[in-house]
């Protein structure tokens, strides 16, 4: 158990690149950038997806095929399907996991560290 901990403490600081530029976050994680020109883009940071996270509580095919497909930039996912119960939305809910209340934004949308 002390491994395992010390392990994932470890890849905190790992620098993983997304979409051509590099981000901080853990390793596995998946970093949405926001879409330019979709209204209310530039109030939010990205949203950051921590899979080790899911990958601790949940086996793979809790979410693999559907909702969500394994293929990078298969799933358009956006605040109004979320709300709508598709894909993080599905445990996002207030019972199964956190809701996706205004109150919970900056649980998923934050920037990374800089360190």
């Amino acid at each position: 158990m002390k491994i395992r901990l010390a392990v994932i403490f470890m890849l905190l600081g790992v620098i993983t690149p997304v979409g051509g530029g590099v981000v901080y976050a853990a390793l596995g994680d998946l970093v949405f950038e926001r879409e330019a020109g979709v209204e209310g883009s530039e109030a939010f940071p990205p949203s950051i997806f921590p899979h080790w996270v899911h990958r601790v509580r949940y086996r793979c095919y809790a979410c693999h095929p559907a909702p969500f497909a394994m293929e990078q930039g298969a799933n358009k996912i956006s605040m109004e399907v979320i709300k709508k119960g598709e894909y993080c939305g599905a445990c996002h809910n207030g019972r199964t996991a956190f809701s996706v209340e205004f109150k919970n934004c900056a649980r998923c949308h934050r920037e990374p560290p800089e360190d």
